[in-house]
Formats: structure tokens, sequence, C-alpha cells
């Protein structure tokens, strides 16, 4: 009789066991993942206190790829030259506009709290077709998608 457990034999001594995939994806080995809540939704929280120079802003601008583009419609006499002061209350900050003809150019700035991301997005609006283009760049990734999130929602109040 041997004791020593060296035995190879394939884990049969464990037994056969089944794990079952939660509904998170997860695998659930013991059987609790059915009884744990959905994750909380992902947020979005900018600092206050962010700070850029436009030398910074370029440098950053031009290191960075684009994480996201997108576009949507402004309704038609939308209010263009509030968009600073709509992004500004949740911390987005506008690092440059200008107008050239009927294009309107924005570029804004914020920090990721949680991640410590920094996010920039070019705004472009077409004030004649109200048709707008946005380019979003980060130092981290994961915060882009709720970020254009916000950028979208402010714009669609225009």
């Amino acid at each position: 009789d041997d004791d020593d457990d060296d035995d190879d034999d394939d884990g049969a001594a464990c037994g056969v066991g089944v794990a079952v995939v939660g509904s998170g994806g997860g695998v659930d080995l013991l059987g609790l993942m059915d009884e744990l809540p959905p994750p909380p939704p992902a947020t979005l929280v900018l600092s206050a206190a962010a700070a850029l120079d436009a030398p910074a802003f370029q440098q950053q601008w031009g290191g960075l790829p684009a994480a996201d583009t997108w576009s949507v419609q402004c309704r038609p006499g939308g209010a263009v030259d509030t968009l600073s002061q709509l992004l500004a209350a949740d911390h987005v900050k506008c690092m440059a506009f200008g107008n050239v003809n009927d294009t309107a150019k924005f570029y804004f700035f914020a920090q990721d709290t949680p991640s410590g991301a920094l996010l920039l997005a070019e705004v472009v609006l077409n004030r004649s077709t109200m048709a707008v283009s946005a380019t979003v760049k980060a130092t981290n990734a994961q915060p882009v998608p709720l970020f254009s999130q916000l950028l979208r929602e402010k714009l669609s109040t225009l």
C-alpha cells in the first residue's frame, strides 16, 4: 500500500466536477454565482482639478492614436456656443475653439479619476448642416466609451 499520493491517476480520486458558466461569463465551480448581484454600471468620474497647457495638449494630441471616432447630427438652430459650458459642468475643459466659415472646432480635455487617463477630443461642427464629427484620444482606452457617450449626450442637448 502506497499512501504518498504520488500516483499518476489523472485526478480520478477527486471525482468528476461540473463547471457552470455564470451569467457574467465567469466559471462558477461552487455554484455560488447565481446569488451575486449584477455588477454596477460603469461610470465616468472626471477630475475637477485636471490641468493641461497648450504645448502639452499638442504633444499628447500628436502622439496618441485615435481611440474613438464618431459622428452625430444636432438639431438645427442648436446653441453651439454653449457646448463648452455644458461640458464644463462635467469637468471637461475646453483647450481651444474657433470658427472658420461655417465650421466650429473645439478641443477638449479631461482626466479620468480612477485610471488617471488623460482624455482628449476634437469636435468639429458644421453650422449649416449641424453635422458633428469627433475624434477622441486617450492615454488609457478604458474610459473612452463613457467619455464619448458623455460628449454625444451633451451634443444632443444643443
